[in-house]
């Protein structure tokens, strides 16, 4: 009788215990859903935002996956949608597929690590190796796929060396570093370096705009003096091709694009300049010629003038778009 009435206290006290987790959990997900109905970060039912977000991620971590597609609402939760995506892979992608399409690129983004991308290689290389490893129904294999292209396009500094060490120095040279290379390998480019002696003499310009998809223009001259410059623009997606054509240079366009080069001193300038705003564009030139490499980044220029050699600097690369039918670069 004693044992029994032990077992009978012990179940009635599991019993409790999963009824207030799931009041907990149930009260969590009403406050949370009322917070995202306002949209008002300051109302009542937000105040507590973070805590019953991270009450769901607890849930969810003791083995609760229906909240799932909520915690799927918050997609700065970046280490632990990686978490969980490598602990159970078909049971997160399986809820990640049932999103909508647009939703699903954000959460592939947070997969990804956000704006920021993952902390270590370490990290990037579980995740693809595990989203690789993906097999099973379509809906499943192309979630997966989406992950994987994500996290590749966002943390291309893994994949791809776009500059020489030490090419940027402030405190912001890995966010700089990560940045660009995102958006360079959006775009299908492959680095000129470290191997610019096997390149033709080319100048590639990639402008990054605040609030629109990247474009590179590229002008490249081959042995016998022929010159071709090359435009791609993505949306701002980065999925999207929105303009991609190459057409011819003549001998003159060349000789005027490297008149301002030279005039900007291209080949000895600073490689980027301490001051940077909060919009506008980053310009980023490269320069391979006689088997030696060169880039040059610039915030806003065409705007933001801080010496001679910036407004010709600004002049040549919008020579560039000129060249190629794209008017003024804003």
């Amino acid at each position: 009788m004693r044992n029994a009435a032990i077992l009978a206290v012990f179940v009635s006290i599991l019993a409790y215990a999963d009824s207030s987790s799931t009041a907990k959990r149930d009260a969590a997900i009403k406050a949370v859903d009322a917070c995202l109905q306002r949209d008002e970060t300051s109302s009542r039912e937000c105040r507590k935002l973070n805590k019953n977000v991270q009450t769901l991620v607890d849930v969810y971590e003791q083995g609760d996956k229906s909240i799932l597609p909520t915690l799927f609402k918050f997609t700065y939760l970046t280490k632990f949608y990686d978490d969980a995506l490598l602990a159970d892979p078909d049971g997160f992608l399986t809820a990640m597929s049932q999103l909508a399409e647009k939703d699903q690129k954000a959460v592939a983004a947070g997969v990804a690590g956000g704006m920021f991308g993952l902390p270590a290689k370490e990290r990037f290389d579980a995740i693809t190796t595990r989203l690789s490893q993906v097999t099973g129904s379509e809906p499943l294999i192309a979630t997966a796929q989406l992950c994987l292209r994500m996290a590749r396009r966002i943390n291309a500094s893994f994949l791809l060396s776009y500059f020489p060490p030490q090419t940027f120095a402030g405190r912001a040279a890995d966010f700089q570093i990560r940045w660009f290379s995102a958006d360079m390998y959006a775009l299908g480019e492959s680095p000129l370096w470290p191997n610019p002696a096997g390149i033709l003499t080319t100048y590639r310009l990639t402008y990054l705009p605040a609030f629109a998809g990247p474009t590179v223009i590229s002008l490249t001259l081959s042995s016998n003096g022929a010159a071709r410059i090359a435009i791609k623009t993505l949306g701002e997606d980065r999925d999207v091709v929105k303009v991609d054509r190459t057409l011819p240079a003549s001998q003159e366009q060349v000789r005027r694009f490297l008149a301002l080069l030279d005039q900007a001193h291209f080949w000895s300038t600073p490689t980027e300049l301490p001051s940077r705003g909060k919009d506008g564009a980053e310009w980023i030139l490269e320069g391979v010629q006689d088997g030696k490499y060169r880039v040059v980044a610039r915030w806003s220029p065409n705007i933001e003038r801080q010496s001679d050699e910036e407004i010709e600097f600004a002049e040549a690369g919008q020579f560039l778009f000129e060249l190629v039918g794209q008017g003024q670069a804003h």
